[in-house]
């Protein structure tokens, strides 16, 4: 048997076993196949992937809720005590009569990052300035 007929032999036989030594111009490629550690490390990454993007979400829209620092307009705002009986509507009347008092309310309330209108006696507000 020549050499030219022993290497044709083998390569006969790896491609009928399956295991072909070169792609085959013009062939299809086989499909890809995940193993079972290939499928976890593809679920861990899309989880910690989308992660990662729900906390840039979380922190840009915290960033971006909250009104103008205290610090940074502190020239415009006078900080307030609330007295006992006041209301967040007196509040607003006595901090700038000249203003509508209901967006003096919402300003205090974005201000302060108030939850709800109701103030209790002894909190400190910050107000702008009339």
């Amino acid at each position: 048997m020549s050499a030219m007929a022993a290497v044709a032999l083998t390569c006969d036989s790896e491609i009928r076993r399956g295991h072909p030594q070169h792609h085959r111009p013009g062939a299809a490629a086989p499909p890809l196949r995940l193993t079972r550690r290939g499928r976890i490390v593809i679920a861990v990454a899309a989880a910690l992937l989308v992660t990662v993007i729900s906390l840039i979400a979380a922190g840009v829209a915290q960033a971006t809720s909250h009104g103008p620092a205290p610090r940074a307009t502190r020239g415009h705002l006078l900080q307030v005590v609330v007295r006992p009986g006041q209301t967040l509507w007196s509040v607003a009347e006595s901090a700038d009569p000249d203003q509508d008092t209901r967006v003096v309310v919402q300003q205090i309330i974005d201000l302060n990052s108030l939850t709800s209108a109701t103030v209790p006696a002894g909190q400190q507000l910050w107000v702008p300035r009339g």
